[in-house]
């Protein structure tokens, strides 16, 4: 029996089995080999019997051969040949079982040599990936976390230039209500104004009336101071002849007593010569005589002195009567005139004070309305001053809220880039465990972001002016629409639709507005201005709103106020303007779209 040389051999195949991770997962697998050699004829592999590890049994021992001769000969080389068959079958099956367990040596051995291979590659990408990445992401932390203090630095500014804003609305709003006070004040001093110089007016003409009949009154006095004058003269006259005729009384008295003492002297010559005379009865005759011639002499002179007397007393009676009477009359006159004088007088001196005082009123009214005026004129240049500088300080504020959404813009937009970058940069490092390719994970990333839509719209507002943006994105493309809008009086562009069909208009005051001839234009594109010129009949009532449509763009179930235009006016960059019959623009709304 030959003997028999038996060899084993151990083969290792690694699997590399995993979905996501490179991580390798061994799988063992033992083939056991036992070589015979019966002679140097035979092949190698016909005398090869294979011994596995599940059970199958060894070669037939050199004992067996006399038990098989018992059986018979015949069946014991049909065993043998059909073992000898089965035999050859399992050495084809091993030889093609042993070059495949090559092929995957080979196969083995050369992904082991690749995977050591990007075992080092990838430590070595990775690490320049960090380092080129760390630096970047650094960067991108400080901007953003100053894009966030900036943030909320401009936050904090917008908040107090809101408050700024409020509180000088709050002043303009005081200012005009102070205005519009003042504006009332005028005319109710406007309206005292008038009445007065109707009242002044009318003082005039009583006045006029007045001195009219102070003038036939004047003339009256002139009369009876003439008549005065006359009947003074006639008094003087009378007073003259009285005093002559006292003259002539007292020198007839004086005549009379120088008669008397004559006749007196005469009678005691004679009475002397009587008493010479030696006769008593001559004495007594002549006596008796001189005595009776006495007698008679005083007698005639008293009768004669009686009648000039009565005479004289009946003329003087007579004429003083009659100047009592005259002097009684035109003193009654006089008093009369004196008092109906007086009573003008003081009237014209009342008239005269209230006129002075009416004057002095006036004058005092037209200081005050021109201080009034003054003061509305200066009131007017401080609001139109203030005014100037609250539109620069709005100016000025929608430039740095401009300037603050493009800067918000500008650090949203560096925010979104490194969240990119970030998310890229997570996504490589989760896909080199994975063992997916850069290449695929930036086209997917792209593919997923293409996708999105971002919306962002701002809005803000200043009184008289106000700005909205509305920025639409999507993929690489954006649309950008502004709407600027502001207004000079309570009639205001409230809003116009984007695509450009409606105007609306809203009266914010307390009048009826749009009265004449006014207009609506709008501006399409820079080139074609379209115009609407409402009514003369077309009012616009407080707190009104009303929508104005392009041609043809109406609605059936539109409000019974709005209008439409004859033209078409539709376009996405529009400056539409409310003019009044002046040529002024009163109210404006800028929209303006850019793609990009």
């Amino acid at each position: 029996m030959a003997s028999k040389t038996s060899t084993e051999k151990t083969i290792t195949v690694t699997e590399e089995v995993s979905r996501y991770r490179p991580t390798i997962q061994g799988r063992n697998i033992i083939i056991q080999r036992r070589s015979q050699d019966s002679g140097p004829s035979s092949s190698s592999y016909s005398k090869r019997e294979s011994i596995s590890r599940y059970g199958m049994h060894p070669a037939m021992s050199p004992n067996a051969y006399v038990t098989m001769s018992n059986t018979g000969v015949t069946a014991v080389k049909e065993s043998r040949e059909q073992e000898k068959k089965d035999m050859q079958d399992l050495n084809e099956r091993l030889a093609n079982y042993i070059e495949k367990v090559r092929f995957l040596e080979a196969q083995n051995r050369k992904l082991a040599d690749e995977l050591l291979k990007l075992k080092a590659k990838w430590g070595k990408e990775t690490s320049q990936i960090k380092a080129m990445y760390q630096a970047e992401l650094d960067e991108a932390r400080r901007l953003l976390d100053d894009a966030v203090k900036e943030k909320s630095r401009m936050e904090i500014r917008l908040a107090s230039n809101e408050e700024m804003m409020d509180e000088l609305r709050q002043r303009l709003e005081d200012a005009l209500k102070d205005a519009a006070d003042a504006k009332e004040k005028f005319g109710h001093q406007n309206q005292q104004l008038s009445d007065l110089e109707g009242e002044v007016g009318l003082l005039r003409r009583r006045l006029a009336s007045l001195e009219s009949e102070r003038d036939k009154e004047k003339g009256l006095i002139k009369k009876l101071q003439d008549a005065l004058n006359a009947t003074s003269m006639d008094l003087d006259n009378e007073t003259l002849l009285h005093i002559d005729a006292e003259n002539r009384r007292q020198t007839l008295e004086e005549e009379l007593e120088f008669l008397k003492a004559l006749h007196e002297q005469e009678l005691k010559e004679l009475q002397a010569l009587a008493y010479r005379d030696s006769t008593a009865e001559n004495r007594e005759y002549w006596k008796t005589e001189m005595g009776q011639a006495l007698r008679e002499i005083q007698e005639a002179y008293d009768d004669k002195m009686d009648v000039m007397r009565g005479e004289l007393e009946t003329y003087y009676n007579l004429k003083l009567q009659e100047f009592r009477t005259g002097a009684t009359r035109n003193n009654m006159e006089s008093v009369h005139f004196k008092e109906e004088s007086k009573r003008l007088r003081d009237q014209m001196q009342a008239m005269r004070d209230k006129l002075n005082d009416a004057e002095n009123k006036l004058c005092a009214v037209s200081r005050e309305l021109d201080q009034l005026r003054r003061e509305k004129e200066e009131r007017e240049r401080e609001l139109e001053h203030r005014n100037g500088e609250l539109s620069d300080q709005v100016i000025k504020l929608q430039a740095e809220m401009e300037a603050m959404l493009r800067e918000l813009q500008m650090i949203i937009d560096a925010k979104l880039g490194l969240e990119l970058e970030i998310i890229t940069y997570r996504r490589l490092l989760e896909g080199e465990e994975s063992r997916t390719g850069l290449r695929q994970i930036t086209d997917n990333l792209l593919n997923s972001e293409s996708n999105e839509y971002t919306i962002r719209q701002t809005e803000s507002t200043s009184g008289d002016n106000s700005m909205r943006v509305s920025q639409i994105m999507k993929g690489e493309m954006s649309v950008k629409t502004t709407y600027q809008k502001s207004a000079k009086g309570p009639v205001a562009i409230y809003e116009c639709s984007q695509d450009g069909k409606t105007v609306a208009l809203e009266n914010t005051g307390r009048k009826d507005e749009l009265k004449g001839n006014w207009s609506l234009t709008r501006n399409i594109d820079g080139k074609d201005v379209a115009t609407y010129k409402f009514s003369d009949s077309f009012v616009l009532r407080p707190g009104q709103k009303i929508k104005g449509w392009a041609k043809g763009t109406r609605p059936f179930t539109g409000a019974s106020g709005d209008i439409e235009s004859d033209q078409n006016w539709e376009s996405s960059h529009i400056i539409t303007k409310l003019v009044n019959p002046l040529g002024e623009d009163r109210a404006t709304h800028i929209q303006q779209t850019k793609y990009a």
